[in-house]
């Protein structure tokens, strides 16, 4: 049986309000997703259309988070996703030649609009907020619990999220590179070197405790109101059951201003941690893991980057970029991550 084509933002807004009568306002949209803002009857919705992957099992774990979640988060908003004419929250787009049972369409849905703005993070004050906010968020996440399985693996289980980089093909890679990575066979060489300590450390991170995290929270994904309260949450697409220490430590390693330490960053770092702890007490197992859970962030996003370029999907100019991030990763935890250490253990009272 044939089914209706759908595939256009316009044909999605049609699916969800068959009535008519929408507007529709081109949104902010992220790396990972197409987004537009549709009126309809007095009221602003968020169409999403998911661009990087086609698996529905991921949306819907989302969106039974999100289900769950008020129950137990106060102070804080999060979108919520609407169903459509089929009770659905899930639309599949279809093509012109697709037959009912396949499943070659891209995912998309609506969600509710949440007013505000994205805050700045200039000042020590707003970063503290934004540290809280993360910490009330932590807090609730830990107590929500779904039947389903989470689709995300954890940060630390590299070789689940990243198969094509095993640790083998990696020594190999970095060792004898191709010829269009000559530019950059030294620092391939130093990342060889550097990472099997590494990665040995980070398989020893799964007795840390575990929760529900939100997993990429920074300035785009959080709304502040006029007078600077944070006071919504976004774009849950990656939420998972992960380390409970991995989700400061992804908001800190977006923060940092280099990979040298300085005084901003300590400054900052600080000011985080202490808005984090107003809520959430991290063991000291965890506090002083903290810089190597924000290089395991920097080796994560060099893998996937090049099981990309293994893929064929990207070019060597991007895993370029990327191995020179690791790298630079890399010498910030062995400089500067006793110093980012020496600040969590005392805010989270373990200096003495």
């Amino acid at each position: 049986m044939e089914r209706e084509y759908i595939d256009s933002m316009e044909q999605l807004a049609d699916h969800y309000f068959p009535s008519g009568n929408w507007h529709m306002v081109e949104g902010k949209g992220g790396m990972n997703n197409t987004t537009m803002f549709i009126d309809h009857a007095s009221r602003r919705y968020v169409l999403r259309r998911y661009e990087t992957h086609r698996e529905p099992d991921k949306v819907r774990y989302e969106h039974e988070v999100l289900s769950v979640l008020p129950e137990v988060l106060t102070g804080l908003e999060i979108p919520q996703p609407v169903k459509d004419p089929e009770g659905q929250t899930i639309c599949m787009t279809s093509s012109k030649t697709q037959t009912e049972g396949e499943s070659s369409g891209r995912l998309a849905a609506l969600f509710h609009y949440v007013d505000g703005s994205n805050p700045v993070l200039a000042t020590e004050d707003q970063i503290y907020r934004f540290g809280q906010a993360a910490g009330k968020l932590s807090a609730a996440l830990a107590q929500v619990q779904i039947d389903l399985h989470p689709v995300y693996p954890p940060y630390y289980r590299l070789g689940q999220s990243y198969p094509l980089c095993s640790p083998g093909r990696l020594e190999a890679f970095c060792a004898n590179p191709p010829e269009n990575f000559a530019e950059i066979a030294d620092t391939l060489y130093r990342i060889g070197e550097g990472l099997g300590e590494q990665l040995v450390r980070i398989t020893r991170l799964a007795s840390l405790p575990h929760q529900l995290i939100h997993g990429d929270l920074n300035a785009s994904n959080m709304l502040q109101s006029e007078d600077g309260e944070i006071t919504a949450i976004l774009d849950f697409e990656f939420v998972t059951r992960d380390l409970r220490a991995m989700e400061p430590a992804v908001c800190l390693s977006d923060m940092l201003s280099s990979m040298e330490w300085t005084e901003q960053d300590e400054q900052r770092c600080t000011a985080f941690l202490q808005g984090y702890a107003s809520v959430v007490t991290l063991t000291e197992a965890e506090s002083v893991r903290l810089p190597l859970l924000i290089l395991l962030r920097r080796i994560d996003v060099f893998m996937h980057f090049l099981s990309r370029y293994f893929e064929g999907i990207d070019q060597a100019d991007v895993v370029i970029m990327q191995a020179k991030r690791l790298d630079e990763g890399l010498n910030w935890y062995k400089k500067s991550g006793p110093l980012l250490k020496a600040v969590s253990r005392r805010i989270f009272g373990y200096d003495a």
